[in-house]
């Protein structure tokens, strides 16, 4: 089980949680969110973890300079990027946001995993049918047979009251952000040892 914590701004939560084992730490560059963060803060973190950028509205030759500028180990596509995007960013380990909740049924959701396969390294489900950062968990249905067949992180609203429910569901990784805050980007550190507790105990 991967363990991602996104939406972080301060860089003493960045190296608590680093020295906590957590796998990917989640960076979001994108102005409107009240999580954006600034690649002069994030350039200079040495972790261990994988640092994610998320981005919505840059473009390739943008996501190329700020992987750069950033230091980053991944990027994450949050908007509405088409498999050309993700084919002109060849050589940066992508990570491609799906909405199962966009899709009238499994088979046109499949056909659109396999459709990217080639490009991104994970697939991330997130709740409600675009962007992110709303708090609402994403409501279990038949996408839920995908996880045993594709690369898949579990987002939205995930946190200690029903982590346990979503590893049930036997993703690859969890995403975890508003479910485990005090306030849009400054995390709970109770909440975070508690969700680490109970993935220990499965």
């Amino acid at each position: 089980m991967l363990l991602k914590i996104c939406g972080l701004t301060l860089p003493e939560d960045v190296l608590w949680l680093d020295k906590q084992g957590i796998d990917l730490l989640g960076f979001i560059f994108y102005s409107p969110s009240p999580r954006c963060t600034d690649w002069q803060v994030v350039a200079p973190l040495k972790t261990k973890a994988k640092k994610v950028g998320v981005v919505v509205d840059l473009n390739v030759a943008q996501i190329k300079e700020l992987w750069v500028k950033a230091d980053l180990d991944l990027i994450q596509l949050h908007g509405e990027y088409g498999r050309e995007a993700c084919k002109d960013l060849a050589g940066i380990d992508l990570i491609k946001v799906f909405w199962p909740e966009r899709y009238a049924c499994i088979q046109e959701l499949r056909r659109e995993l396999d459709r990217f396969l080639p490009y991104v390294k994970y697939f991330l489900f997130d709740a409600g049918k675009s962007k992110g950062g709303h708090g609402r968990s994403i409501a279990p249905g038949k996408w839920t047979s995908l996880l045993a067949d594709y690369p898949v992180f579990l987002a939205g609203g995930i946190g200690p009251e029903n982590v346990k429910e979503f590893l049930k569901l036997g993703p690859l990784g969890l995403d975890l952000n508003s479910g485990v805050e005090l306030a849009p980007g400054i995390k709970d550190k109770t909440k975070i040892l508690t969700v680490l507790k109970v993935i220990k105990e499965q």
